[in-house]
């Protein structure tokens, strides 16, 4: 049945670790005794190390018993000192890799400063570039908008050309109806006279019996003249018509081509704004980016110095830490020493007498 672990066990394993050259530790102490748990070993362990000062003053505390050989107490402590020359060499090995980690990592970390101050420069010129493109896509908007206000000018004077077309139109149209109106006074007019000209002639019916040849004769020449002036008012009208259609062919081809331009220059002016919005689009986009890669590499120097001084601050503590150590170890083989010279010059006193 397994027995629990006492005081006794952690100090004789502390002991034991000790005189091996070991810094007794929780674990190791649990190694040595070959069991327990870190719970049970700790307070014994910190008891231990509490009274390690009042025993290493003690000449007897640590002192190898009496009838050891002066020999073997010599070869105990050749290897005691074996013992703390290796840890020491060992710790100074340690110490000078892990040196030379810090050294390599710090060239790293330089290189690395120097590729992000280089990328640094690099979204420096590429800004400057953007925000030049930028300059030339608004110059280019600005040039098209100028384009865009003369051909809205040019659309106003042409839609000043039909307005005028429009009115003169409108012109030969009242020309036309005052040319038709005239013409139809005179028709009443040749009817009013032929009307009288036949009331005469019924009136005068008897009368004109005798002349009744020559007066046809007359008529004839006047219904001749009445034709002629129809034919020539049916003219006139005619040709009115044909101007009057000439006229509004010529104006719906105006405005059919005043149309066509003004869509044209419409989805012109259109095409190269929306050109030139998606141009600075992306150029604003790839300023974003930029300004965004630049924040992000200065973050990253930033982050690259702090690690720099951490691991410098810890190549300094790592240092004063073997410094100390070694103190330690040195005073402690002091005291060892002195132990020792103590506990043989009390062994010589106590030969002497016998």
């Amino acid at each position: 049945m397994a027995t629990g672990i006492t005081q006794s066990d952690v100090w004789a394993a502390a002991d034991a670790l000790l005189l091996e050259g070991a810094r007794p530790t929780i674990e190791r102490v649990r190694q040595k005794i070959g069991r327990g748990s870190p719970n049970t070993v700790s307070p014994h362990l910190e008891s231990w190390f509490g009274g390690l000062g009042a025993r290493i003053q003690d000449p007897g505390a640590f002192a190898a018993p009496a009838a050891i050989p002066d020999p073997i107490a010599q070869a105990a402590t050749h290897f005691w000192e074996a013992a703390l020359s290796a840890a020491r060499a060992e710790q100074a090995d340690a110490t000078r890799q892990r040196w030379e980690e810090l050294k390599e990592e710090g060239a790293h970390l330089a290189d690395r400063a120097e590729q992000l101050a280089l990328r640094e420069t690099q979204l420096q010129a590429r800004e400057r570039d953007l925000e030049e493109g930028l300059k030339v896509a608004t110059r280019q908007l600005a040039a098209t908008e100028e384009r865009l206000r003369t051909a809205e000018a040019h659309l106003r004077e042409r839609d000043q050309a039909l307005a005028a077309g429009q009115r003169q139109l409108a012109d030969a149209r009242a020309a036309l109806q005052a040319q038709a109106a005239d013409a139809e006074r005179a028709r009443a007019e040749q009817a009013e006279a032929l009307a009288a000209a036949h009331e005469r002639h019924v009136a005068h019916e008897r009368r004109w019996m005798t002349e009744l040849d020559a007066e046809r004769g007359a008529v004839k020449r006047l219904q001749g003249r009445v034709d002629e002036a129809q034919a020539a008012s049916q003219q006139q009208a005619e040709q009115a018509r044909q101007a009057l259609a000439q006229a509004t062919e010529r104006l719906r081809a105006a405005e059919h081509s005043a149309a066509e331009q003004l869509r044209a220059a419409q989805a012109d002016a259109q095409a190269r704004r929306a050109d030139a919005l998606a141009e600075l689009g992306r150029r604003q986009a790839d300023a974003a980016a930029a300004q965004e890669a630049l924040q992000a590499s200065r973050r990253r120097e930033q982050d690259l110095a702090e690690r720099v001084a951490t691991a410098d601050a810890q190549g300094v503590e790592l240092l004063a830490q073997l410094k100390a150590r070694d103190a330690q170890l040195l005073e402690l083989t002091r005291h060892l020493m002195a132990a020792q010279a103590r506990s043989d010059s009390a062994g010589e006193k106590q030969a002497g007498p016998g």
